[in-house]
């Protein structure tokens, strides 16, 4: 629980990052089937995580962590027990799982997800 599973960047222009990640990276970026102006990035083989390059009209933090948990309403609850907060109602994505933004005390962004 709480392993870094995904990081996404924001942007101003998603096509002018896109093509920067793959030419430096080797990043294939594509659409997502559920959100505009988000592409998920395949970043490579081998161990690691990949991400997303997202349009700042979303979120302006540069990057934003993800991080698994196995109950997401138990994780909130020690989020804001912590100090922190919630930054956006948990959504359901079909397939992949309940998400949701929070805050650190410091007021940086992350986000929850639990897996399908």
């Amino acid at each position: 629980m709480g392993r870094i599973i995904h990081v996404e960047l924001t942007a101003a222009d998603l096509d002018r990052a896109a093509a920067f990640y793959a030419e430096v990276f080797g990043w294939k970026a594509e659409p997502s089937p559920f959100l505009a102006g988000y592409l998920v990035a395949a970043t490579g083989e081998g161990d690691g995580i990949d991400g997303a390059i997202m349009s700042r009209e979303y979120q302006q933090q540069a990057a934003i962590a993800w991080l698994q948990v196995d109950d997401l309403e138990d994780t909130l609850a020690a989020v804001v027990a912590a100090g922190g907060e919630a930054a956006g109602e948990p959504q359901e994505i079909p397939g992949v799982g309940r998400m949701v933004y929070v805050r650190d005390p410091e007021g940086t962004l992350l986000g929850l997800k639990q897996p399908s």
